[in-house]
C-alpha cells in the first residue's frame, strides 16, 4: 500500500509540474512569450520545471525555439523523421550550439539565468534536504517526477509529429498537461489554449491572459 500511495502521489505532483512548470513556465511563457506573469511565479514555474528534469531553462527554450524555427527538417533539433524515433523518444539528441539570435532576450532575465547557472546545485540540494526528511517523499517529489518528465519529454518530441509533420497524439497529454494538440500549436504559436481539453491551456487564459 505504501508503494501504490507513493506511485499514486508521484504521479499527482508530476501532473502539478507538467501544467505550472513545462507547459506554462517553460513552453508557452518562456519559449513563446504568449503572456506575462509576475517575477515570484516564474521563479515558482522555473524551479518546478527543474524538477522534472529540464536542466537549464536557456538551453530548453533555445532548443524548442530552433524546434519550430526548422520543424521537420534535418535542422530540427528533435526531429523524429530526421534524428530517429527512438533517439528522440530517448532524449538522445544533442544540440552543440544554440544560435544567440533565438535566445538574447533570455539573456537579459536575471531569472533564467540564475536557473541556467545553478540548477544542478538547486537540484541536488533540494534532493539531498527531501531525502533528509523522509524517503517516501524523496520518491514522491524528486524521483517520480523526473522520470516522468525525462520519459515524457522524449515521448511528447517523438510522438508530436509524424511523417514529417506535427500531428494531434492525445496520449501525450497524460505526460504533458494538454499538449497533445501539438498540429494546432504549431499552426499558431501564440495561441494559449489549444484545445477544451488542454488543461494547462485553460489555466493560462483564465489567470495570465
Amino acid at each position: 500500500m505504501i508503494v501504490l500511495e507513493t506511485i499514486i502521489l508521484g504521479i499527482i505532483w508530476y501532473q502539478v509540474i507538467a501544467v505550472f512548470g513545462l507547459s506554462i513556465g517553460l513552453h508557452r511563457y518562456l519559449s513563446h512569450k504568449q503572456f506575462h506573469m509576475s517575477k515570484t511565479f516564474e521563479i515558482f514555474c522555473l524551479f518546478l520545471a527543474m524538477l522534472a528534469g529540464s536542466r537549464s531553462p536557456l538551453g530548453w527554450a533555445g532548443a524548442h525555439r530552433l524546434h519550430h524555427r526548422y520543424a521537420d527538417t534535418d535542422k530540427d533539433p528533435h526531429s523524429p523523421l530526421h534524428k530517429g524515433f527512438w533517439t528522440v523518444a530517448l532524449n538522445q539528441w544533442k544540440i552543440t550550439s544554440i544560435p544567440r539570435q533565438y535566445i538574447k532576450d533570455l539573456f537579459r532575465n536575471p531569472r533564467v539565468m540564475f536557473f541556467h547557472r545553478y540548477w544542478k546545485y538547486i537540484h541536488i540540494s533540494t534532493a539531498i534536504v527531501v531525502l533528509s526528511i523522509s524517503v517516501k517523499w524523496f520518491f514522491i517529489l524528486i524521483v517520480i517526477p523526473y522520470l516522468l518528465g525525462f520519459f515524457g519529454y522524449g515521448i511528447f518530441n517523438a510522438l508530436g509529429h509524424k511523417d514529417g509533420k506535427p500531428v494531434t497524439n492525445r496520449f501525450i497529454n497524460l505526460l504533458s498537461a494538454g499538449e497533445g494538440y501539438h498540429n494546432v500549436h504549431h499552426g499558431d504559436p501564440s495561441k494559449v489554449r489549444l484545445h477544451r481539453f488542454d488543461v494547462a491551456g485553460i489555466i493560462a487564459e483564465k489567470f495570465f491572459k
